[in-house]
């Protein structure tokens, strides 16, 4: 069949909504009649379809931290001396000591850094670190645009002509709490991306339907995630930008890269941006930031994470969901965490 980017563009950026797994709710949303179509040219094109949580009515706070590093770590040893609850754990292909931390943690709990604390000052595996609090986020969709679907790659001079605006889904006020079958979901689409209602309800234990009921109702209905990424093609990098200023006008100016994915406000005045590539693009867009630095006169940091070799550079994790109770709480005690953490470290230390 012949493709419609127009309509292909429609149905991607509806996708990013709502999911893809409501063909109809995509028919009825897009007036495009053979979606089906549509939906086999992306599955063929290998599309993954990943859930970015809505942290806050989840009940955790997002962190932003960069470590100095004193002696040399397996980046999967941070997931397990931290417990679980890094999603991001990122080296820089420059200076190898520099380790990014993205962590999601209980809100109004600070249990984490006295892990830290102790790596530090204890194990001496960390020389130094700082955590910086995220306060407001904004999520964007990758821009298909300037995107080649046949060769599945993204235009030389990618850099778009206008900003671009961020995902804004339905936002309650409301006093709903999760429970334990819609924070494991999310984690498990996470973790498993365009896992079918069938394999969730058997990894669940429940029926096709309550899962259903789950997700409609709760996950989407009320909230519990920020947007749908759409991946399509092969991604070569990740880009950790942290710029020194908290300018409005310089986020919305980085947003002309179709590839960014988040903005985050951080305390300490600092913008968290996070961006991935293909390696061809790369100039573009470290040429396209330090010209935004020189025009808005701002300082900032660039880590680069190429994402292979496998784990070498980068390790993502779903949301550490095995930490939320079945009564609807997140459970984890300062005492549990450094009797898990010691445990990880002798397996660390034995390496040595």
């Amino acid at each position: 069949m012949i493709i419609d980017n127009s309509k292909l563009t429609a149905i991607i950026h509806l996708i990013e909504h709502f999911g893809y797994d409501n063909i109809e709710l995509l028919k009825e949303l897009s007036g495009v009649k053979n979606v089906e179509d549509y939906i086999n040219f992306l599955e063929e094109k290998k599309v993954r379809v990943s859930p970015s949580p809505n942290f806050k009515r989840i009940g955790l706070t997002f962190y932003h931290t960069v470590i100095d590093l004193n002696r040399k770590l397996n980046l999967v040893d941070f997931y397990y001396l931290l417990n679980g609850f890094p999603i991001g754990i990122l080296r820089d292909v420059v200076v190898a000591n520099k380790v990014i931390l993205d962590i999601l943690f209980p809100s109004g709990k600070w249990a984490f850094i006295q892990i830290l604390d102790y790596l530090r000052d204890e194990a001496g595996l960390i020389n130094d670190y700082k955590v910086y609090m995220e306060y407001e986020r904004e999520v964007y969709s990758i821009n298909y645009e300037k995107f080649n679907f046949n060769e599945l790659k993204f235009y030389d001079n990618f850099i778009l002509d206008k900003p671009r605006e961020p995902i804004y889904l339905r936002y309650l006020e409301d006093d709903f709490k999760p429970d334990w079958y819609d924070v494991v979901m999310i984690g498990k689409r996470q973790e498993g991306v365009n896992l079918t209602f069938e394999q969730i309800a058997k990894a669940l234990g429940i029926s096709v339907d309550e899962v259903k009921n789950h997700y409609y109702d709760h996950v989407i209905g009320k909230s519990l995630i920020d947007a749908f990424y759409v991946y399509i093609g092969k991604y070569d990098y990740r880009i950790t930008l942290i710029m020194n200023t908290v300018k409005k006008e310089v986020a919305k100016e980085l947003t002309r890269i179709p590839t960014l994915m988040r903005i985050s406000y951080l305390h300490n005045d600092k913008i968290y941006a996070l961006v991935v590539g293909q390696n061809h693009v790369l100039l573009d867009i470290l040429s396209f930031i330090n010209k935004l630095s020189y025009d808005y006169d701002f300082t900032y940091d660039v880590f680069i994470h190429p994402l292979n070799p496998f784990r070498e550079y980068t390790v993502t994790a779903s949301l550490p969901y095995e930490h939320f109770s079945k009564d609807g709480k997140w459970e984890i005690s300062l005492e549990e965490m450094m009797n898990n953490m010691k445990k990880a470290l002798v397996n660390v230390l034995k390496r040595e």
